[in-house]
């Protein structure tokens, strides 16, 4: 019995270490502030609308791919909704409660690795990836105020380890820190 429960409890806190709030917190505030900054300051904008999510067409074609897509614009929403009707109503000051900004999600690659095919491949089954551009137009004239790239992945051995709990995460960490970005740029230092 000792034999079994041993490597359960290590596999249990390897699995626990995927999903430490603070380490999550810090990589999510790393990668917001190694993306470009936008060509304007977010806090002369008084509205902030978020598109539907687009796809590159490997991914749009894929059926499992897009459904991994608009869980990921599910995420997206959860997080930048509230945020943005708080500054909706908030509204800016002179010019800047005129000025609309809007925020266009792209997905240009992913690849997620299910649960189901982590535990029976494991480590071979290859790492998970997302890579995704965020867009930010100016609804008046169209010109493009940012468009930093998002990319993270998820290491094959470490989603063997965490039975596909660092793949799954991919999604939350790719929303959160664009979320994230959003905040830097505009001078909101609370978390949605």
């Amino acid at each position: 019995m000792k034999r079994f429960v041993i490597p359960v409890v290590v596999i249990a806190l390897l699995a626990g270490c995927a999903s430490d709030p603070a380490r999550r917190e810090k990589i999510i505030k790393e990668q917001s502030e190694r993306l470009p900054a936008p060509a304007a300051p977010l806090s002369s904008y008084g509205k902030f609308e978020l598109s539907p999510i687009q796809m590159v067409d490997s991914v749009a074609n894929d059926e499992a791919k897009a459904a991994v897509a608009k869980d990921l614009e599910r995420r997206m929403q959860e997080r930048m909704q509230p945020m943005f009707a708080r500054w909706n109503a908030d509204g800016g000051n002179g010019a800047a409660a005129a000025k609309t900004l809007i925020v266009q999600p792209r997905v240009t690659r992913l690849r997620i690795i299910s649960g189901a095919t982590r535990a029976f491949a494991g480590a071979w089954a290859g790492e998970s990836s997302i890579a995704m551009d965020l867009e930010l137009r100016d609804a008046s004239t169209g010109a493009i105020v940012a468009s930093p790239s998002i990319a993270r992945n998820a290491d094959a051995m470490a989603g063997t380890w965490s039975f596909g709990a660092t793949d799954q995460n991919l999604l939350n960490y790719i929303a959160d820190i664009a979320s994230q970005y959003l905040q830097d740029h505009r001078g909101d230092k609370a978390r949605p």
